[in-house]
This record gives structure tokens, C-alpha cells and sequence, in this order.
């Protein structure tokens, strides 16, 4: 009877789960995932390890004068952007978090140093309800997290798979960097006045840290401190020197001005800064009065992250580069390695041609990518001053063998994409805060959203010297998208209307407004039907509308679905970016792409979410119907079709009243009773 009733139960079971793995179904499945926001790196053996985005990247330094990629984690990226790496014992921790304050620690065995392999995810390390973990640092069987929320957490790491909470040291909450020095803990970051702080943490007794002083560097001419054994290192438009050895009594003993440099590295007695004018080499044997030798010219704008490896210095960019120092006299260092990080650290965009896979790469210009693979391949660096504002691309659009580039801080990029594998510049136009961007044959539709929105169309017949037709003043135009003579274009309300602007752009000279739909009041992302009539908009108040816009001067909502929130806040999202395929629009939004069932237009009706870690701002759908969502420091989530066997529709079951649900589920339960009863008199 025992096995009777076992049989029973699981076809109850059974029964019960293929109603609720019914109520929703995915039309997309993780594909792969990369770049993102870049974190301190580890070494172990001849393996380095990064944290890019949402993943760990490992890179083969056997030989150190050609780094290659071991492996990426890109089939389990964590929750949320790595933030810091440690390792313990046989494994690396690695400590995530997302903006909605959830944080934990991914741990990766490497047991195959190539290959590391995620066996435990810990998320409960502290009893709170917020968790943002930014540091991380480990000494014997202790693990020290960083939590910005929460303040220093001691962790008994002597089972690694199980951490236990220890204690939390208060007062601490600067985890930029952390490292171990003996007896001592450091740890620096930025106080909400603005200062550089340096803590100095006792751990002689291991459990029981305590803090035994910190200092203050002044935020103005400081951004950032290194940490070494016995000494912080600021940073900035000056270099100071603090001598930590009496952390009671922390005192400066070096300052003066500088070259602006970004990181320092020590290496014994010789200090390295990175900077813009190259790599500053100074002899660092009485820190108290160290030597300025010598400046290394070498491109090293926007370093993200600098170690002192065991393979030489190391520099790893926010512009996609990895560079390695090294020689044989640390006082004449020479480029020894430069490699390419993978997918971008900062893309904001992309788009597609049959072959390649085109990135707008914040900080430079355009990336190349292998369609299939997604290798880098090639790359355009735009020239541009040294600055991300400059070199803010916002958008891009791919059109007749060209990319046009929408650079926040200076205009429109025109590249030839003739030769995918050599990228040049044809020409650029004047546009200030130029936001988004869509190119129709010799047509380019780009429009801004700092200080009031303007719209232009430009001639681009002759792409070196592209001429402006007409304008049209908006209010902030965060997308646009054109089909035939009409361009829709999505505002947010700040100078002047929010919402959807229908205009016609029949005559290029002199575009003309035709139509508003204002309810959504800041309106981010849009995409419109082949024939114009329907029309999709992400609003941040978290809704997806869809409008009628059959009759261009007086669009009508058709209807709406308000997108959900997450655990911690249930009724908060804000949504971003929208592409439709078929019966299913994608939104990118505050927590990842969420799917919504399209095909009843007056009642859509979300179905599934994909989480990122971060806000998606931007999607993309490539040729063979991957959706591309660009979720900032998470880095670049590719999700490919799911294969559904033919007749199956993938769609929720509608919202049932209370009543109904109840009613329903008494009538399933009487099924199911006499189903179980047949069952069991047949003795099954």
C-alpha cells in the first residue's frame, strides 16, 4: 500500500507541477554573458582571475608575453556584478551585488585552476535584510567581506563551503580595496563627504578584529588610495605617502604635486603611477622621500583596476585593454603583454550586419565582433579627447555598410564597415548630447536629451561631410525609431512633454510634429510595427503601453501591463528598452528582460523575467533572433530563441478572480480525488 500510495502522491505531484510550469513559458534561454564592470584581480599558479560583470573571466599567464583565455563563467553569472575576489584554500570567493541591495558570495572551486566551477552560493553570510558586499579579503581560515550596508563581516572559513559569521566590526564602510598585510587589514574607499579614507584593522587575533586607526586624504586632490605593506598611496593630482606602521598614529610624510595619475603600484622599492601622460616611475626606497626617475609613454587612459602580479604590473582598462609590464629592471619597465578583454567593460549599445556583431563602446568608439562566436575581432577608437564624456557613445545604428555613432559628448561617428576587420572613420557631425541614433539609407535620424531635446535629420550622401536638413525641438529624446516618413520619438517631460511624439519626416527639411501621446510622462525605449500602426513604450513608471498609432496625429492607448518589482521592492520597477518579436515584446528594465505576451493588444500580459544584476537600458535583436541586452556593469546578456514544438503556444494563463481561482481549484482537487480513488481500487 505504501508503494500504492507513493505512486499516488507523485502523480498528484506530478499533476500539480505541470499546471504551474504551464501558467508561464519563456520564449528566451541564456545563451551566453560578458564584459561588464571589472574587479581587483587574483592570481593563482600561472591563472589570473577577474571578475568581468556578472562572470569570472580566467586568463593562461604561463606564457606571461601572450595571456589567452582559459575560460569564462558565462553559463552561470552570478547574481549581480563581482565586486571582489579572494582566495581560500582551494577555492575563490566571490563576492557580488545588485543596485536593489541584495548581495552574496559566489564560490568556484579550482580544483582545475583553468576552469573554475561554482559549487556554493552563499547569500545569508549576515542576518539583513540589505547586503552590499564591495570588498573582500582573506587570511588563514578568515574571510573579511566588505559590506557597504553593513560594515566589515569576520567569516570562520575553516569549512570554505560553509562559512560561518563570525562578528562585524563597525564603523567601517569604505571597500574599495582591502588587502592583508601580517597582522594588519587595510582597507580604503570614498566617505560620503568625499574624502579618501584609509582604515587600519588589527587582526592579530583573527576572530576578533579591531580597528586601530584610520586617516582622511583629501578628496580634492586625492582620488584614490593604494594600499601597501606599511604605506597608503594617494593618488590624484598630487602624490601623498601615509606611514600606517603606528596606525594610532598615521601620519603623512610625503606630498607633492603630480602629473593627474589614477593607480599606483608597488613593486618593492619602485612605485608605479598610471596616469595620462604615460606610467610615472619612481624609486620608491625611502618612501618618505621618493624619486621621480622617469614617464613611460604608453596609451593607459581610463585604467579600471592595476595589480602587482607575479607575471609583472598589471593594468586592466576600461577601454577593453590588458596591459602587462614588465622587463628585466623594474626601473625601465617595457610593454610586455596587451591583450583584449572580452565582449567590452562598457557597452551601451549595439547592432548587427549578416556577419558581424557591432558595439557602441563607451570610452573609445565601435567594437568588432564575430557574429556566431562573439571574439573580438576588430575595433575603431575614435578621436576624441581623453574623456569619458566626450567618448560617451549613447547609441548606434548599422545601415549600408556603415556604423553611425551617437557620442553623448560630441555628435554623430560615421565608420566604414566595408572591411568588418578595419573599421575606419568617414566623417562626424557637430551634435552635442547626442542620445540616440537611426540611419536610413543617405538619411540619419539622431536626436539629444541634455538641456532640452532637439531632433535632426542629416544628409550623410557624402559621409565625410554630412550636412543637416531640418530640426525639430523636443524635450528629452531618450529612443526614436523611423518607419517610412514618419519617426517616433520617446521624451521624458523635463523640457517640455513626455511620452510619444509621432512626426512626419516626409519633407527632411522641415520635420514637423503630428501627434503626442503624453500619459507616459518619461518615456525611455520604443519600437514600432512594420506598418507604423503599433506602436511600444517603456516607461519608467515600470509599464510597457502600446499605442495605436494608425492615425498619426491622435495616438491611442490600446493597452498596458505594469511590469513587477523584486523581493525587496515589490512595487518599484522602471522600464527602459523594447524590441517585439512576434506575439512577445522584450523590456529591459531595473532588474533584467522581462517578456510580455503581446498578442491580445488591449490586455498584454507579462509572462517571464530574466534576471541581469543590473538595469538593462538597451536591447538589440540580431539576425538570427538573439535579443542582446546591454545591462551596463553586469555586462552583455545574449539570449537565443527557445525551440517550441509546433502547436504549442507559449503563453500565461490569464489572471483568475478570487473566486474563480477558488472554484477552480476545488474542481481540480474533486479530479484529482476521484482520479486517485480509480487509482487505487485498480491497485496501482
Amino acid at each position: 500500500m505504501n508503494m500504492k500510495l507513493l505512486r499516488v502522491s507523485s502523480f498528484v505531484l506530478f499533476s500539480l507541477l505541470a499546471i504551474v510550469g504551464n501558467t508561464t513559458a519563456a520564449t528566451l534561454t541564456l545563451a551566453d554573458v560578458g564584459g561588464g564592470a571589472l574587479s581587483p584581480p587574483v592570481t593563482q599558479g600561472n591563472y589570473l582571475y577577474v571578475g568581468t560583470g556578472a562572470t569570472l573571466t580566467t586568463w593562461n599567464m604561463s606564457d606571461p608575453t601572450h595571456p589567452l583565455i582559459a575560460s569564462r563563467t558565462s553559463g552561470a553569472p552570478a547574481p549581480g556584478p563581482v565586486r571582489a575576489l579572494a582566495l581560500v584554500g582551494g577555492y575563490l570567493y566571490a563576492a557580488w551585488n545588485s543596485p536593489s541591495d541584495t548581495g552574496g558570495i559566489t564560490i568556484f572551486s579550482l580544483t582545475d585552476p583553468a576552469h573554475p566551477r561554482v559549487v556554493a552560493e552563499i547569500d545569508d553570510y549576515i542576518a539583513s535584510d540589505y547586503k552590499r558586499p564591495v570588498g573582500l579579503a582573506a587570511s588563514g581560515n578568515y574571510v573579511y567581506l566588505g559590506d557597504a550596508d553593513n560594515g566589515l563581516v569576520v567569516l570562520d572559513a575553516t569549512h570554505p563551503l560553509a562559512p560561518v559569521y563570525v562578528g562585524l566590526v563597525g564603523g567601517v564602510y569604505e571597500f574599495e580595496a582591502m588587502g592583508v598585510y601580517g597582522g594588519q587589514l587595510l582597507t580604503t574607499g570614498t566617505s560620503f563627504s568625499g574624502g579618501r579614507i584609509v582604515h587600519v584593522v588589527d587582526i592579530s587575533d583573527p576572530a576578533a578584529p579591531v580597528e586601530a586607526g584610520y586617516t582622511s586624504l583629501d578628496g580634492d586632490t586625492i582620488l584614490r588610495a593604494a594600499l601597501t605593506d606599511g604605506y597608503a598611496i594617494g593618488v590624484g593630482l598630487d602624490l601623498m605617502i601615509y606611514d600606517l606602521n603606528d596606525p594610532a598614529n598615521i601620519t603623512q610624510v610625503f606630498d607633492t604635486s603630480i602629473d593627474v595619475a589614477y593607480h599606483a603600484i608597488r613593486l618593492g622599492n619602485v612605485l608605479y603611477l598610471v596616469g595620462a601622460s604615460g606610467i610615472q616611475v619612481w624609486d620608491f626606497t625611502t618612501p618618505s622621500a621618493p624619486v621621480l626617475l622617469r614617464t613611460v609613454a604608453m596609451d593607459a587612459f581610463a585604467p579600471a583596476q592595476v595589480a602587482a602580479t607575479p607575471f609583472g604590473a598589471l593594468i586592466l582598462t576600461d577601454i577593453d585593454h590588458g596591459l602587462l609590464l614588465g622587463g628585466a629592471d623594474p626601473l625601465n619597465p617595457v610593454l610586455t603583454a596587451s591583450f583584449v578583454l572580452p565582449f567590452g567593460v562598457m557597452v551601451h549599445a549595439g547592432a548587427f550586419d549578416s556577419t558581424h556583431a557591432y558595439f557602441a563602446q563607451t570610452g573609445y568608439g565601435l567594437g568588432v565582433f564575430d557574429s556566431n562566436t562573439l571574439a573580438a575581432q576588430a575595433r575603431y577608437d575614435a578621436d576624441l579627447p581623453a574623456n569619458f564624456a566626450a567618448r560617451d557613445m549613447e547609441d548606434i545604428s548599422v545601415d549600408s555598410g556603415r556604423a553611425y555613432l551617437a557620442a553623448w559628448g560630441y555628435g554623430v561617428l560615421i565608420a566604414d564597415l566595408t572591411d568588418p576587420l578595419h573599421p575606419t572613420e568617414l566623417g562626424r557631425f557637430d551634435f552635442p548630447f547626442a542620445s540616440a541614433i537611426e540611419a536610413h539609407g543617405n538619411r540619419v535620424y539622431v536626436a539629444s536629451t541634455t538641456n532640452g531635446g532637439i531632433f535632426k535629420i542629416l544628409d550623410v550622401s557624402n559621409p565625410a561631410d554630412p550636412q543637416e536638413l531640418g530640426e525639430l525641438v523636443t524635450s528629452q529624446t531618450y529612443d526614436l525609431t523611423v518607419r517610412g516618413n514618419y519617426a517616433y520619438l520617446v521624451d521624458g517631460a523635463t523640457f517640455g512633454d513626455g511620452g510619444l511624439r509621432v512626426v512626419d519626416v516626409s519633407d527632411p527639411t522641415t520635420p514637423t510634429l503630428l501627434g503626442q501621446y503624453t500619459d507616459c510622462t518619461e518615456a525611455s525605449g520604443v519600437d514600432v510595427s512594420a506598418d507604423g500602426n503599433t506602436t511600444y513604450i517603456a516607461c519608467s513608471d515600470g509599464s510597457l503601453r502600446i499605442v495605436d498609432t494608425t492615425g498619426k496625429s491622435n495616438p491611442q492607448l490600446l493597452g498596458s501591463v505594469m511590469l513587477p518589482g523584486n523581493a525587496q521592492l515589490p512595487d518599484y520597477n522602471s522600464a527602459h528598452a523594447v524590441i517585439v518579436v512576434g506575439k512577445v515584446a522584450y523590456v529591459g528594465d531595473e532588474y533584467g528582460v522581462a517578456e510580455v505576451d503581446v498578442s491580445n493588444k488591449q490586455a498584454p500580459a507579462f509572462s517571464a523575467r530574466h534576471l541581469t544584476g543590473f538595469s538593462v537600458r538597451k536591447l538589440a535583436l540580431a539576425p538570427d533572433g538573439r535579443v542582446f541586452a546591454f545591462a551596463a556593469e553586469a555586462g552583455t546578456y545574449v539570449f537565443k530563441p527557445v525551440a517550441v514544438a509546433p502547436g504549442v503556444i507559449a503563453r500565461p494563463i490569464p489572471a483568475l478572480s478570487l473566486w474563480a481561482s477558488i472554484a477552480l481549484s476545488l474542481l481540480f482537487a474533486l479530479t484529482i480525488w476521484r482520479r486517485n480513488s480509480t487509482l487505487l481500487r485498480n491497485g496501482i
